[in-house]
């Protein structure tokens, strides 16, 4: 063969596994996905692909997406570790938002550091309960939901008191360029975490412990305490998540973010991020967002009621965990 014919032929093959690597990749996959989905939505409901609706499913999906962020790295950090109270601190950071703001922009500083806060003392419990008396996550996290929502009916009697203030109206529902503002601040928000897991050493520390936290023990990591901030970390974003969710409904409800709470772990696992840690990026978990929220709004499309979208999210998630178990058992 001529020395033509032979870079021919391997440029042909590293096309065909160029190719082969972008189809097969899940974030290719996912990506996939939602143009589909977005199809689907169109078949179904004319219009469902123009901007402006493309745009609103978008900043649905901020609120699962920031969500979603704590979750993701809660994940990553291995040991099985899950968070089932994140629904429930976003309802509390709505209330405890709305209660502080009252409807006065003037008072927005205070809740921008005291509703993380709040999140931040309920993540370190959770964290410290499961890295030092070994509590199971699930347990340990669902335990702590019943807690926090207790807590927020006892502050609220029932009746959430306050509003959101014209300013936080305005990032909530605003625009510029048709463009809303919670679109670009998720946009920030996931170039910053892609920022911090791909390129600080923050992050190989969290890849490390995810994947081996005997070797990052060994290595000098004091994963314990590493794995209590990690649980802070995201009890802090779930909690600031509540004061977005209030900028979009303007008015307090209980159990606001009780919607998140499943979805936060499906979207993590239609990402690609493995469940068992040390794997998988934030872009990944943004996909499985967007996909969770076009899915909803086709099912709302299709009139169904909101006990058949639980059914559906819920079968969805047996499903991907019925996949993962299998992948792991095939990996032994």
């Amino acid at each position: 063969m001529s020395n033509e014919g032979l870079n021919r032929t391997l440029l042909r093959v590293s096309l065909q596994g160029f190719t082969r690597a972008v189809l097969l990749s899940r974030l290719s996959i996912s990506i996939l996905a939602i143009l589909l989905l977005f199809v689907l939505g169109e078949v179904i409901l004319p219009g469902f692909m123009s901007f402006s609706h493309v745009m609103s499913i978008l900043r649905l999906s901020v609120f699962l997406g920031i969500v979603t962020l704590g979750q993701t790295l809660v994940v990553i950090s291995g040991e099985e570790g899950i968070d089932l109270s994140v629904g429930s601190v976003v309802s509390l950071g709505v209330v405890i938002s709305a209660y502080l703001l009252n409807g006065q922009d003037i008072n927005i500083p205070k809740a921008l550091i005291f509703v993380p806060a709040v999140g931040l003392g309920i993540g370190l419990l959770s964290g410290l309960a499961i890295s030092y008396i070994q509590i199971p996550p699930i347990i340990m996290t669902l335990a702590m939901a019943s807690v926090v929502e207790g807590t927020s009916l006892i502050i609220t009697r029932g009746f959430p008191t306050g509003s959101a203030p014209r300013f936080l109206e305005i990032i909530g529902s605003g625009k510029v360029l048709n463009v809303p503002y919670l679109i670009l601040l998720w946009v920030l928000a996931i170039l910053s975490m892609t920022f911090v897991l791909a390129k600080t050493r923050w992050g190989s520390i969290l890849y490390g412990v995810g994947s081996n936290s005997l070797t990052a023990e060994l290595s000098g990591v004091m994963v314990r305490r590493f794995r209590v901030f990690v649980y802070g970390a995201c009890g802090a974003i779930a909690c600031a998540a509540g004061l977005l969710v209030l900028s979009y409904t303007g008015t307090p409800y209980l159990n606001l973010g009780a919607t998140y709470t499943m979805p936060s772990i499906a979207a993590v696992a239609i990402g690609g991020i493995s469940l068992a840690g040390g794997s998988g990026n934030y872009i990944g978990a943004v996909t499985g967002c967007i996909i969770l929220t076009t899915l909803n709004s086709i099912l709302v499309a299709l009139r169904t009621t909101e006990a058949v979208r639980q059914i559906t999210f819920g079968l969805l998630l047996l499903i991907l965990i019925i996949s993962y178990t299998s992948r792991r058992k095939g990996g032994r």
